[in-house]
This record gives C-alpha cells, sequence and structure tokens, in this order.
C-alpha cells in the first residue's frame, strides 16, 4: 500500500474538504467512529479506557472516540493535554460535545492512574510532528509505555512517530495497533518501525479515493 508523507496526506484531505465539501469536521467524526468500531471487536465493558488527547486535531479525534465509547456505556476517561491557549479549534468543539455528553475530561496527568487501566488511546500527536517530543507530552509517552497491563491503540500514528520524516523523533508510544485513515502513513513501510506501530489497521472513512 502505498505510504503518503504528512504533507501528501494535509493535501489530499485539503482536496476532500475544498473540491468535494466534506467539512472537516465530517472527516473527524468519521475517524472517530471507525476507530471506535475497530476497537470494539476487542473491548469488553470491564475494560477501563483512557483516552490521552493532545491539543490538535489528532487530540480532536481521541476527544470524539471517547465521547462515542462513552456514550456506548463503556468506562472512559479523557485526559486532554497542552496550552487551552493552543487548542484547534476542532479540539475545543470536540471537547464541548464530549462534556455536553457527560464524558469525564482532566487536564492534569497527575489525575489519571494508569495502574487501573486496561486499554489507552494515544491521540496525543498527529503525523506532522517536527521535533522530539518534550516535558509532560513526553512524561505522559513513559507512562503509557510502562503500563503493561494496557492495550494500546494510537490513532493515525503513534505519538513521537514523525510522518514527515519517516522516523522515531527522540522517543515514541509503542503501540498494539495503529488506526490510520485512507492510507499507511510515511514510516509505516518500514521493518524497523513495525514494532512501534503494532498491528496497521486501515480504515476507509469515506474518502472515496
Amino acid at each position: 500500500m502505498k505510504a503518503l508523507t504528512a504533507e501528501e496526506m494535509y493535501e489530499y484531505e485539503k482536496s476532500i474538504m475544498t473540491d468535494k465539501s466534506v467539512p472537516s469536521i465530517v472527516l473527524m467524526e468519521c475517524a472517530a467512529r471507525a476507530t471506535a468500531k475497530q476497537m470494539k471487536q476487542t473491548l469488553s465493558q470491564n475494560d477501563r479506557i483512557t483516552i490521552v488527547a493532545g491539543g490538535g486535531n489528532n487530540g480532536g479525534d481521541g476527544l470524539a472516540v471517547g465521547r462515542i465509547l462513552h456514550n456506548e456505556g463503556f468506562q472512559v476517561e479523557i485526559l486532554v493535554l497542552g496550552n487551552p491557549d493552543h487548542y484547534s479549534e476542532q479540539n475545543q468543539l470536540q471537547q464541548k460535545i464530549a462534556k455536553s455528553y457527560g464524558a469525564v475530561i482532566k487536564t492534569s496527568l497527575e489525575k489519571i492512574d494508569f495502574t487501573k487501566t486496561t486499554v489507552i488511546v494515544d491521540a496525543l500527536f498527529g503525523i506532522g510532528l517536527s521535533r522530539a517530543v518534550k516535558g509532560v507530552p513526553l512524561q505522559a509517552i513513559e507512562k503509557i509505555n510502562a503500563t503493561k497491563q494496557a492495550r494500546v491503540y494510537a490513532i493515525d500514528v503513534p505519538s513521537g512517530i514523525s510522518c514527515i520524516e519517516g522516523e522515531i523523533l527522540g522517543n515514541c508510544v509503542m503501540a498494539d495497533e495503529t488506526i490510520t485513515f485512507g492510507f499507511y502513513k510515511h514510516g509505516m513501510e518500514k521493518e524497523k518501525l513495525k514494532s512501534s506501530f503494532g498491528h496497521i489497521t486501515v480504515d476507509d472513512i469515506g474518502f472515496y479515493y
């Protein structure tokens, strides 16, 4: 399968939104529902699910996944990291929607008890990471990787992998499964990164390519 760089994927999505008049919020909802559907193949009602989301649109995907699973009766808590002043518009909207449905949203890493988590969704960073992760997001990656009892799903790519470079920038989430959309992303074609991506699922979210 063809692997797109971050720049190529952004251009493709832009063409879908402009040429086909598909709003970005629709693509995000499709991505979130495809992710939740894939996850539910292995989830049980006894699972304790933690969504670890950043402040960008990848985090918006994670928030939407958390809201969907919450609405279906799963035990979900959502952690949103990042500067609220820099949250993307889509991320802010997904937070508002999730809160309106009563989903639990926390903003401090210390508020999450990873010892009780059985499923983690990594939605910290998307495909366009351009520098090594530092600070609290790096601490979150380290906590995710240390939670050995949890199955880890990464949305689009594991955080810490750049699809600009097709490489790990410093440290990255070690996913059991990566759920991506439309195409492979740059890095997925590399044998040396397979253990970071885990099983790769490519979902069609209505691109009609």
